[in-house]
């Protein structure tokens, strides 16, 4: 359940064309939601028999929205600083293709819930969007869409799930593999997982 609610945090804010770039962030995550399960549904035979098309699909629609370096900031925590600018770029990269390749693959998962989409709030130094999607609980789980500003476009920085924070989460399981074994071993680590074809 958790795979699947994140696939639909990545998935939510891709856009396929350039007129959503112009759009507010609550605007561009209504707008292209539709767009984005239609384009997966019409081609699903071709994903399933061919992976690699998937994610580049996702590539190409959701990932442009996402501010990597401030995630790669965040998650790295105090390791951050340490870091030399090759490893910094080496963890965004195998970062960026490990959350490609588990959140496309949990996409199969997705069975047409009821999102309810709620206004941003300004925050910090940015915004909010949230949403509600009835998974058949009691209580809707809510997503929460952190929004900056970089280059004079909207990107997501962090999701939240019911509180719970993708990056942070992130952020605390690495900080006990790189305190141990150091940055390198992280990433090889991210490598390896990123040469399979099934994601765990």
């Amino acid at each position: 359940m958790i795979r699947k609610l994140l696939l639909i945090c990545l998935f939510l804010i891709g856009t396929p064309g350039a007129q959503a770039y112009a759009m507010e962030p609550d605007e561009l995550i209504k707008v292209t939601t539709e767009e984005l399960l239609h384009e997966f549904t019409v081609n699903r035979a071709t994903y399933e028999a061919d992976l690699n098309s998937l994610y580049a699909m996702v590539n190409r629609v959701a990932i442009p929205h996402f501010d990597f370096d401030r995630m790669t900031k965040i998650v790295l925590g105090k390791h951050y600083e340490n870091a030399t600018a090759e490893q910094r770029t080496q963890f965004t990269e195998e970062f960026k293709t490990l959350l490609v390749r588990t959140y496309s693959q949990a996409l199969f998962q997705y069975s047409d819930e009821k999102i309810t989409y709620i206004p941003a709030v300004p925050y910090q130094d940015g915004v909010i969007v949230r949403e509600e999607i009835d998974v058949g609980a009691a209580v809707p789980v809510r997503l929460e869409y952190f929004f900056a500003k970089k280059d004079g476009d909207w990107k997501v920085y962090d999701v939240r799930i019911d509180g719970i924070s993708l990056v942070t989460t992130f952020r605390n399981s690495y900080n006990i593999t790189i305190s141990r074994k150091g940055l390198p071993v992280l990433i090889a680590d991210l490598q390896k997982k990123n040469s399979m074809q099934t994601v765990e």
